[in-house]
């Protein structure tokens, strides 16, 4: 298949080759493959803290996380193969899923034997925000990198 364009045929810069590595997939992959790396550090801190039950509240916390990724990958991957708007829809749309999934998987637990609410949380915010602001960085770096070659190859 070709790629998508704009209603009226005429290409947009905007369009994706259908089929391709998305971004989204990408960046979920990355975001997972750093959060395996990361999470033996969490695990001992936690470990250390609140000894057992907090290395298991920490590794739960890990798996939602990643999961969380891969989920909503995933939703904006099929929403953009629809249009920008259903890019943007599933966005909003995943954040919400996210925020109902995690509490689907946490509020049956929060007085399971092995669960230290303060581990999971602490986990959850720091697993999140480190490897969102990890991602973003990474990006920004890219695109940085890019901008530089097309500046260089402009300046030939």
């Amino acid at each position: 298949m070709g790629a998508m364009s704009s209603p009226v045929g005429a290409k947009t810069g905007n369009e994706l080759e259908l089929g391709a590595d998305l971004v989204e997939k990408r960046m979920a992959t990355h975001m997972a493959k750093w959060g395996a790396i990361v999470s033996p550090v969490l695990l001992v801190v936690s470990f250390l803290i609140w000894s057992t039950r907090g290395l298991e509240s920490s590794a739960y916390a890990i798996v939602l996380v990643i999961v969380n990724f891969v989920v909503t990958a995933k939703l904006m991957e099929i929403g953009g193969r629809y249009s920008l708007s259903g890019l943007m829809v599933t966005a909003v749309g995943g954040f919400i899923f996210d925020l109902v999934l995690l509490g689907a998987a946490v509020i049956p637990f929060a007085t399971a034997s092995w669960m230290n609410l303060w581990a999971l949380g602490l986990t959850l915010i720091v697993t999140h925000l480190g490897l969102v602001i990890f991602e973003a960085n990474t990006i920004s770096t890219r695109m940085a990198l890019a901008g530089l070659r097309e500046m260089k190859q402009g300046a030939k």
